[in-house]
């Protein structure tokens, strides 16, 4: 009896024990399991002091070295969320990757709202109107206010109000009248942007009505800006960049979206180079060719024209090539003002910069 009371104490010990032993072991294995490793946030914080930096040190605006109005709310967005994920010590690697290059995209659009300033040397002209036909960019390219062809029926532009309602400060045009600019080399630059103010009234007219030229350097055979009849065109003639290299026209060419003839004042905008053309109404991208390859053939010392598509003393009435046929031309029925011409392609933001300050007095 007693050896049996041994025994039990004995194996009730020896379960004690292994018990026991269980939990420390359980214990020391528990705790020697090593915390997870903290997210490299290395990345975010560098991102999280660029924007920042742009956050507190820029402004929005209408002039260059400003961000175009309403541009930042997306970048302070992005950043507080960015913020967030830095504070928090148990975001994980994937969550810090994805909120650093969600912020490094927002850096990069902000950026791409900044208005660069434009050089004085790119604006080769502008035509204000404001009482005449002079160029106000300094480079003399002053024009000359003509008669339009007779098959057009003769007109003649005369002043009129401009889209503010001031008297003489814009040209009306119709049956042919235009408004010739001496031929200069840097009339035909490599690349283009043209912005004008247009409002476009057709009631009444019967000759060619879809060809609306608003400026123009030698119709197709050079380039020419004009709408279709209400849709904005830009066609240039360009020098393929690829074999086999020849001259060809380019009818990637519409803008998309139409204006509507009446009272209503637009600008309209197109930037060309190779391998971009862009239209814009009202600052606005309303329309972005990127398959323009070439650059814009030189033209043989032809007159630039603001409300149609050859000087005037260029017209033919036989012409087998068609290349000068009156038949075949066009001209602006309606009031342009404020015509400027760069020799670069501006950007977005640029374009966007023209249109509201101009929009207002």
């Amino acid at each position: 009896m007693k050896s049996s009371v041994l025994q039990f104490k004995f194996i009730k010990t020896t379960l004690l024990w292994t018990f026991l032993l269980g939990v420390v072991f359980a214990s020391c294995k528990k705790d020697s399991t090593p915390p997870p490793t903290p997210a490299d946030k290395t990345a975010l914080e560098a991102a999280i002091v660029v924007a920042q930096g742009l956050n507190d040190n820029t402004v929005e605006g209408t002039k260059p070295g400003q961000y175009e109005v309403g541009s930042k709310a997306a970048l302070t967005t992005a950043l507080n969320a960015s913020k967030a994920v830095d504070a928090d010590a148990s975001a994980t690697q994937a969550s810090v990757n994805n909120t650093t290059a969600q912020l490094t995209a927002a850096i990069s659009a902000y950026q791409g709202h900044l208005i660069k300033e434009i050089a004085a040397a790119n604006l080769i002209g502008f035509w204000k109107m404001n009482g005449n036909a002079n160029d106000s960019s300094g480079n003399g390219n002053d024009g000359v206010v003509t008669m339009g062809h007779a098959f057009f029926g003769a007109g003649t532009p005369t002043l009129t109000a401009d889209r503010f309602g001031r008297a003489g400060m814009a040209y009306n045009f119709d049956h042919g009248g235009n408004i010739e600019v001496p031929y200069q080399t840097s009339l035909n630059p490599q690349e283009i942007t043209i912005s004008l103010w247009a409002r476009q009234d057709t009631i009444g007219r019967t000759v060619n009505p879809a060809n609306c030229y608003m400026i123009a350097m030698d119709r197709w055979n050079g380039w020419k800006f004009q709408t279709q009849p209400f849709l904005p065109f830009f066609t240039v003639r360009a020098i393929k960049t690829a074999a086999p290299n020849d001259t060809t026209y380019f009818d990637r060419d519409d803008a998309g979206t139409p204006i509507v003839p009446g009272p209503t004042w637009y600008n309209l905008v197109v930037t060309f180079k190779a391998g971009v053309e862009d239209f814009y109404i009202n600052g606005d991208l309303v329309k972005e060719w990127t398959d323009v390859p070439g650059n814009p053939i030189t033209v043989d010392n032809i007159n630039l024209t603001i409300g149609s598509d050859l000087p005037t003393n260029k017209y033919l009435t036989v012409d087998p090539t068609g290349n000068w046929l009156v038949d075949y031309g066009g001209f602006w029925t309606g009031d342009l003002d404020d015509v400027m011409f760069y020799n670069i392609a501006l950007d977005g933001p640029q374009v966007h910069s023209i249109f509201v300050n101009q929009n207002t007095l």
